[in-house]
């Protein structure tokens, strides 16, 4: 499904852009401070760090992939939550704002894979869920950006994970 979901997604980020030629290539890395809440009351606050590569479709349209690792975990009770492993498929619609910002939109699907660790058992969850959030870009240079997004990456099974990012981005 994750794989129908993703080739979908790229095919109409492609048919929406017409017969533009493609601006750039792009890779990126971010840092996200990220909430894990459980519907029945607990929550964790989580650091993750993720790379971007994604490819510029027009001036307004664009597609990427993520792939991402936990760096901090944080515990509900006593037991550890951490975000072992997350990766994406994503496309991002926006306007320029003159030559500097590039508010956006963006849309994918997340897999993501929580690892749970108690005083008598640890164990791992994974799952795939639609995304969405906003963001922008603010060119520093021709092929730099700093880019900065609030996403929600999974609602699923009780579980809601989203966060806040900051990155850069290189232009090649």
């Amino acid at each position: 499904m994750f794989k129908k979901l993703t080739t979908v997604s790229l095919a109409v980020a492609a048919l929406a852009c017409g017969g533009q030629a493609m601006a750039a290539n792009y890779v990126g890395g971010n840092i996200l401070a990220s909430k894990y809440d459980e519907d029945r009351g607990g929550s964790a606050d989580l650091v993750s760090l993720y790379g971007r590569l994604g490819t510029e479709f027009s001036e307004n349209f664009s597609g990427e992939l993520r792939l991402g690792t936990g760096i901090d975990d944080d515990n509900i009770g006593r037991t550890k939550i951490e975000q072992d492993l997350f990766y994406g498929a994503y496309v991002r619609g926006g306007i320029p704002l003159g030559d500097v910002f590039f508010p956006y939109a963006v849309l994918g699907v997340t897999h993501t894979k929580i690892k749970y660790s108690g005083p008598f058992n640890s164990y791992t969850n994974s799952g795939s869920d639609v995304s969405f959030g906003l963001g922008t870009d603010v060119h520093l240079n021709a092929n730099t950006d700093l880019n900065i997004e609030y996403m929600s990456y999974y609602d699923k099974n009780d579980v809601s994970i989203d966060g806040f990012a900051v990155g850069v981005t290189y232009r090649f």
